[in-house]
């Protein structure tokens, strides 16, 4: 399956949507729903929505959504154990929703979109506010039922599921939105992130420090994206996303 919008192209397994807040993530994934219309496949939009279902269990707040899909009352108890096994909730079908973890929640919100067997998930910052390997082990079930299915993923940068995206589109307010396979993001910045502790907090200007912080025994803890040794003592890391987005939309 293949579905496109804004010059965009999204195919069968697993998808990354990247980018600050405000930059048009949400209108994407939307806009999506609207050119998968007339399509012979099944779409379905999630987003962070918990809070109004936070007195229902887990299996009732599933059961409503599963009335607005029209999904036949036959079917709705088998479709509700299937979509809580793919994600690991079984054992939390009848925990109140309000009572979840930051993980649960997140896992909740695909196992509704999971009801219907869409063929088009379109998963709006369900990731947001987890932990690296929170993130990771949704991230792992994902790609793993994305071998059927397209699934496009959205978040910020730094919510990025590292190693198990196919693609990724990057999405930046002064640029041009670019989509690559994650292998060719990470290529851009292979041998080039190094980590080192500074003194102090160098000039930024014209610099790629992705990420800093100051060290509780003093100096500054400093990740930067060069195509140089930034200094004398310094390790070389493995890239992440944050790592690529930052060089790309620098314009290197």
């Amino acid at each position: 399956m293949m579905i496109q919008a804004n010059g965009l192209q999204f195919q069968t397994g697993f998808n990354g949507v990247l980018g600050p807040r405000g930059v048009g993530k949400t209108r994407l994934l939307k806009h999506l729903v609207g050119q998968s219309q007339g399509e012979d496949s099944k779409a379905c939009y999630v987003s962070r929505e918990l809070e109004a279902f936070h007195r229902l269990t887990v299996k009732e707040y599933l059961c409503v959504m599963a009335g607005r899909k029209s999904i036949a009352d036959r079917r709705v108890a088998e479709q509700i154990e299937l979509a809580l096994h793919h994600v690991h909730m079984t054992r939390l079908s009848d925990r109140y929703v309000g009572e979840l973890s930051g993980l649960a929640k997140s896992q909740t919100l695909i196992a509704r979109a999971l009801l219907d067997d869409a063929h088009l998930l379109l998963l709006d910052q369900v990731l947001c506010g987890l932990s690296e390997q929170e993130r990771m082990n949704i991230g792992y079930t994902l790609s793993e039922i994305s071998k059927d299915r397209v699934i496009v993923l959205a978040g910020d940068v730094c919510e990025a599921v590292e190693g198990l995206y196919d693609t990724v589109s990057l999405l930046h307010p002064e640029k041009d939105a670019v989509q690559v396979s994650a292998n060719t993001a990470y290529s851009w910045v292979e041998g080039k992130v190094w980590e080192y502790v500074a003194s102090e907090l160098p000039q930024t200007e014209g610099r790629l420090i992705t990420a800093y912080k100051t060290c509780t025994d003093g100096g500054v803890y400093i990740r930067e994206v060069a195509d140089d040794v930034p200094q004398e003592e310094v390790s070389q890391v493995t890239p992440t996303l944050a790592d690529a987005y930052v060089w790309w939309a620098a314009g290197q």
